[in-house]
């Protein structure tokens, strides 16, 4: 039979747990603290009632606790919905409540020792699958693979009557899927050797041959012959642009001369000064057009001579001794 203990919740001393992070934010610890002190305030009304409205009060007390958990995994929190869940028969959730607060390393000898025999009353009313595994911390999984895990072992979780798939994964190691049949009033153990997975040596990189970069004083000659065409044909577009101009300029001085109108003379020195613009503007182009076309001819001539001076040089002679031809080929020649 399950053996009862006093009920006496935690008071709110410190909510959140040292093994909570230290990240939690003071407006999220606010929150949990609201419904922490709801939970207690509920459970407290509880305590003075019966029947359907001590078990609805009851009820509401632990959603008040769950609801300050989804916030904070405080250990109060923990402690206080681990014993509602006792008083309202869920043996299976309150067992593992206390499993969850008892794994917390911080705890004071006290506090565990009371949490210890709390869950251990709880015993001979559940199922209890213990895992253990070597080396310890490997995630277990029971039935569903696509939740979170139930925890690290070693645990110890109460599960419902029956036969329960579990799963075993720990990083480096070969993963382990057992079924395992839990009974009520007994602790099934379950020890597991994790075997390491292989090494697998990383592959070598392959070595990719690199092709020797082409010569840079052609690229240069080349890079500068395109930039000779492209100011070419600018300086080509303002000259014909200016010519436009002059023409239309030549008109308009003739109108001018024709109707005296001072519309016309303003158009025509509007022109002018539009053509000296653009013809000043051709020249700087058709100057560039011409320094770049030099320097690309320089370029060239260089990278030509260098091809020369770099070629293989074979030489043949021929006596009346005899003859012989000798090869001479340049290694590491700069680019």
């Amino acid at each position: 039979m399950l053996t009862r203990f006093p009920i006496v919740l935690v008071a709110l001393l410190g909510l959140t747990s040292p093994s909570v992070s230290a990240a939690q934010g003071t407006s999220e610890n606010a929150e949990a603290r609201v419904y922490f002190q709801e939970g207690n305030r509920l459970y407290e009304q509880a305590s003075g009632a019966r029947g359907a409205q001590r078990t609805t009060l009851l009820q509401r007390s632990l959603e008040a606790y769950v609801d300050s958990l989804r916030i904070v995994r405080s250990r109060n929190a923990l402690f206080n919905a681990a014993i509602v869940l006792g008083e309202l028969g869920r043996h299976d959730e309150s067992f593992n409540y206390f499993g969850e607060y008892l794994r917390i390393e911080e705890l004071p000898a006290g506090d565990r020792e009371d949490a210890t025999r709390r869950r251990d009353a709880l015993r001979s009313e559940v199922a209890v699958l213990q895992v253990t595994t070597d080396p310890e911390g490997a995630s277990l999984w029971v039935d569903r693979k696509d939740l979170a895990p139930r925890g690290r072992t070693p645990i110890e979780l109460a599960l419902p009557p029956g036969e329960h798939r579990t799963f075993v994964e720990k990083d480096g190691y070969a993963s382990v899927e057992r079924t395992q049949k839990a009974v009520r009033g007994e602790t099934v153990v379950m020890e597991l050797a994790l075997l390491p997975l292989p090494v697998v040596p990383e592959p070598e990189p392959e070595l990719v041959p690199v092709e020797p970069p082409p010569p840079r004083l052609r690229n240069a000659a080349i890079g500068t012959a395109a930039g000779t065409l492209a100011t070419a044909g600018v300086a080509l577009g303002l000259s014909l642009r200016a010519r436009t101009l002059n023409d239309e300029h030549d008109q308009a001085a003739a109108d001018y001369r024709m109707s005296g109108d001072p519309a016309d003379l303003q158009r025509a020195e509007d022109l002018a000064d539009r053509t000296e613009r653009f013809n000043l503007a051709a020249d700087v182009f058709w100057g560039t057009t011409i320094a770049l076309g030099i320097s690309a001819i320089v370029l060239y001539s260089l990278h030509r001579k260098k091809l020369k001076r770099e070629a293989p040089e074979v030489a043949v002679s021929v006596s009346r001794e005899g003859g012989f031809a000798s090869v001479r080929i340049p290694i590491g020649a700069a680019q």
